[in-house]
């Protein structure tokens, strides 16, 4: 059985590049290009790990990362972000994450660091 992994990112682009990263595994991708459609999708929980951008327009990384992980305690998370500073300042009170990514990433970072969360 393939894992389940929810793509949480306003940038098309890096959405398609953890996709492609992904699905040549065997990972089952779903996309949310906002943090809205992201809780929208994650609180049916059937998903394995969540990778989720820290800053999308709609609504701030933390914010979605907080209210997953709430709702869903088992599922794994990784949080990305093109700034550095989002990483070594720490995510705001009760927001954890299981693992950070700074952009540009490679492919077998992000396949490697998931593969290894979500190891059974």
């Amino acid at each position: 059985m393939s894992k389940k992994v929810l793509i949480a990112d306003d940038e098309e682009l890096v959405r398609n590049y953890v996709r492609r990263a992904l699905a040549g595994r065997g990972w089952e991708v779903t996309e949310a290009a906002n943090g809205a459609q992201a809780l929208e999708l994650a609180g049916r929980c059937g998903f394995d790990a969540l990778v989720c951008d820290l800053k999308m327009p709609d609504m701030r990384g933390e914010e979605v990362i907080k209210r997953v992980r709430q709702a869903c305690p088992a599922m794994k998370i990784v949080a990305i972000t093109g700034s550095v500073s989002d990483i070594k300042a720490p995510l705001a009170p009760g927001v954890q994450a299981d693992g950070f990514l700074i952009k540009p990433f490679g492919i077998d970072e992000i396949r490697d660091l998931l593969e290894k969360l979500t190891k059974t």
